[in-house]
């Protein structure tokens, strides 16, 4: 197939590509400047917020289906940056979504939404995706309100749609502003002895699911080949941990014994993950997840980037 991959040269979105490339699809890269080039990989330079170059590129290409990554990931831009976060999370969805209607409007979509639209329910509750939205961020609201407007897309004939909703996810090349990688850079500096043997951290305390970037890929690919428009699917490794268990973990892999000192610039309130149930992912696709944590953060560690 050919599929319109959006956000395509931020983190998730090069891993992305790779998944597509290896299942013979060719993709059609789009972010704000064109990334690294390669085989079955034609990119374009966009910004979603201006319809224009959207409705230009979706009318060239006519993709056969979309990947729809782009938009402002890290939870702390709300605070800096409100207003951004919310044109890009929601009116660069309905750009995206506007565009393929009018010009393409058999082409399967997935708009990549996230499993914090559900808000922080119970630790012994598991979260379907028929479940009610309660986001309780911007960034989670931005996600709920960009996650239904792609639903209805579908509702009304506009266009075949589905979201994805995955829980928290890190592997190889992500940025160090969130806390995996952060604590891995840290790590590896003190390791190698260009550091001194101090880890800076924020609320140990908070428990998270991460499933591994890869993972998730592959489950992203799995939806565009075999997911039913209309759905919502939840993503998770079903793993949950808390950030200082990771971060002994961490501690462990590159053979450092640090002094652990809180930042209060990191620091934020004590949450947890949902707890996603994701029977219907592997149903309707047969998706497992692959990677243990301990490989994740092995190949994080032992990445150049």
């Amino acid at each position: 197939m050919r599929i319109l991959v959006t956000g395509a040269a931020g983190f998730v979105g090069k891993h992305l590509l790779q998944e597509l490339i290896r299942h013979k699809h060719q993709a059609i890269a789009v972010d704000l400047k064109a990334g690294e080039k390669q085989d079955n990989v034609t990119w374009y330079e966009c910004d979603i917020l201006k319809p224009d170059e959207v409705n230009a590129i979706v009318t060239e290409t006519k993709p056969d289906a979309c990947i729809h990554l782009a938009g402002i990931a890290f939870v702390p831009s709300a605070d800096t940056h409100p207003e951004t976060m919310l044109c890009i999370n929601i009116l660069g969805t309905l750009n995206i979504l506007n565009a393929l209607s009018k010009t393409s409007p058999s082409c399967k979509t997935l708009v990549i939404s996230t499993g914090h639209v559900y808000g922080t329910p119970s630790e012994d509750k598991l979260v379907t995706e028929d479940m009610p939205l309660h986001p309780v961020t911007l960034y989670a609201i931005t996600k709920a309100a960009s996650d239904s407007a792609a639903l209805g897309f579908t509702e009304n004939n506009r266009l075949p749609v589905m979201t994805a909703r995955p829980n928290n996810h890190s592997g190889p090349g992500q940025s160090p502003n969130f806390v995996i990688p952060g604590f891995v850079n840290q790590a590896k500096a003190i390791a190698a002895g260009t550091s001194e043997p101090l880890l800076r951290v924020g609320n140990l305390e908070s428990i998270r699911d991460f499933t591994d970037v890869r993972d998730v890929v592959r489950a992203y690919r799995l939806l565009i080949e075999k997911g039913i428009p209309g759905h919502a699917y939840n993503i998770a490794s079903c793993d949950t941990v808390s950030i200082g268990d990771m971060l002994n973990e961490i501690c462990q892999l590159t053979d450092i014994d640090p002094t652990i000192e809180v930042d209060p610039n990191k620091f934020r309130p004590k949450d947890h993950s949902p707890v996603l149930d994701t029977s219907k992912l592997k149903q309707h696709t047969g998706w497992q997840p692959e990677y243990t944590r301990i490989q994740t953060l092995t190949d994080m560690i032992e990445s150049s980037e």
